[in-house]
């Protein structure tokens, strides 16, 4: 690497005439600089192998930026890995597997990053558990784990909570990873509520996660600023890109289940697994280009939504058993309806909060809902659930539908919910624009044919085996792709 001395050496000969054989020196030198180990090198560090969780302490002590840790391969039981070293954002350092997949981590067992600028890849946690609350904990900030697995580590009881992930520092990432066979309380993968902003994750691949009637074991469930508030600034900026769920029931309701603000859930395959994608709590989120394929398999749905400034784009619901887009019924809790009111959250003043936000000025565009077996969308579903002790008679209003396609034979294309007189709640309308409802039941004189029109889309298959219109309309063929096995989760699986 060019030294001080050397670049003021150079700049000081530089200045003054030279003959040319010095020209030719000077030409020679700066060659050599920049050929030399250290130029080339200059951000290599030390490779430590380590055979035991001793050698793997020592190292993690000493390390320095630009290193690069390697457990050896085997079985490494009960390690409880405390991943702190002196890492840089130019020179982060590595914690990796010998061989990918071939570092098998059991027994009583957690990985925690616990300082910034820290790798780890090609770890497989199994035949074990975490007696901590989850088993991977970003605990700090701008880590990544990668290119590994967990595959059923549960704690004997399946009452015991643990998260498999949890995020608590900022801007980690989740990568290219495994999951299989979570079986116990908590979801597999959570956000903090406070303390986490700006984390991702991507290209992963959850598979044959069991059902249990359970509440709480959601795939992924993000908290985070604006989980029971007003829109703000603040929220948790978490991504979800990328994903293959296939059969990851967990609680078989709410499979990415957002309760924050400002979030993006994008290009994700959803496969024949119960529940649906869920705008929970929490504002100004995005769900965009996802594919949900229920495989007519019981309990699976398409995009169910709370909250305000929501964006659902390019989203393909095909074959799902019950609805394709459901905006709910909100909470009013300003004041008693009737004396049985009981709210659930509230303030520090006592005030109620409202548990699920009236859904309004959001955008619903260009979403395929094909064969579903519900209703296609459904306009203030779960309208006076469990009245009167909650007050879920919030209609969603001043939100825009368009360009929307549903085709659906057996159901109707559209549901909306009719309000009944409480008090002097009143609502502002949703606007309708250039949608398309064929072969679904629906009332004409409802809407006019700018509205919802019935046109035929002639659909057929692409390339990836999804449907598209080939008649020219207002709803715009979606480019997406179906993700497989092959396209995501660790590297060496593939």
């Amino acid at each position: 690497m060019l030294t001080i001395n050397r670049i003021a050496n150079l700049k000081s000969a530089c200045t003054k005439p030279l003959t040319y054989l010095q020209s030719c020196v000077l030409l020679l030198t700066i060659f050599c600089i920049l050929l030399s180990p250290q130029s080339l090198w200059a951000n290599e560090g030390k490779k430590w192998l380590v055979a035991n969780m001793a050698e793997l302490n020592k190292a993690l002590n000493e390390a320095k930026p630009g290193d690069e840790i390697v457990m050896k391969n085997g079985d490494w039981k009960d390690a409880e890995i405390h991943f702190k070293a002196n890492a840089t954002k130019e020179a982060p350092i590595v914690l990796r597997a010998e061989t990918s997949g071939k570092v098998t981590i059991s027994g009583v067992a957690a990985l925690v990053f616990e300082s910034d600028y820290l790798q780890a890849d090609g770890l497989v946690f199994t035949n074990g558990y975490t007696t901590a609350k989850t088993v991977v904990g970003f605990e700090s900030s701008n880590c990544i784990l990668s290119n590994s697995a967990i595959i059923g580590f549960n704690p004997p009881d399946f009452k015991t909570k643990s998260y498999w992930v949890f995020f608590k520092g900022n801007y980690n990432h989740l990568t290219n990873c495994y999951f299989t066979g979570k079986n116990n309380v908590e979801p597999l993968v959570g956000n903090d509520l406070g303390s986490a902003r700006h984390n991702k994750v991507s290209g992963c691949y959850f598979k044959d996660i069991p059902y249990a009637k359970q509440n709480g074991r959601e795939i992924l469930r993000i908290w985070g600023p604006g989980k029971l508030a007003d829109p703000s600034p603040d929220g948790a900026f978490f991504t979800v890109e990328g994903n293959l769920f296939d059969h990851a029931d967990g609680e078989g309701v709410e499979i990415i289940s957002l309760k924050s603000n400002h979030n993006i859930v994008r290009n994700n395959t959803v496969l024949a697994t119960m529940g649906g994608i869920t705008n929970r709590q929490g504002h100004d989120n995005v769900f965009e280009g996802n594919i949900i394929i229920g495989e007519k398999r019981s309990g699976t749905l398409g995009i169910r939504v709370t909250g305000e400034n929501l964006r659902v784009a390019n989203n393909y619901v095909a074959d799902v058993a019950e609805d394709g887009l459901l905006l709910m019924a909100g909470e009013y809790v300003e004041a008693n309806l009737t004396d049985a009111f009981k709210p659930q959250n509230k303030d520090a003043n006592g005030k109620g909060l409202a548990r699920y936000r009236q859904v309004k000025n959001s955008v619903f565009e260009n979403n395929y809902f094909l064969y579903v077996g519900g209703t296609g969308i459904t306009i203030g579903s779960s309208y006076k659930r469990h009245w009167p002790e909650h007050q879920m008679v919030l209609l969603p209003e001043k939100n825009v539908l368009k360009n929307n396609l549903v085709v659906s034979p057996t159901s109707a294309a559209i549901s909306i919910t009719v309000p009944e007189v409480i008090g002097d709640l009143k609502f502002a309308t949703n606007s309708y624009q250039g949608n398309i409802a064929f072969e679904a039941l629906m009332d004409k004189k409802q809407f006019s044919t700018n509205e919802f029109a019935t046109t035929d889309p002639k659909l057929k298959k692409n390339a990836n085996g999804l449907w598209q219109p080939t008649t020219k309309m207002n709803v715009l063929p979606l480019n997406l792709k179906l993700l497989s096995p092959k396209d995501v989760g660790p590297l060496w699986m593939r």
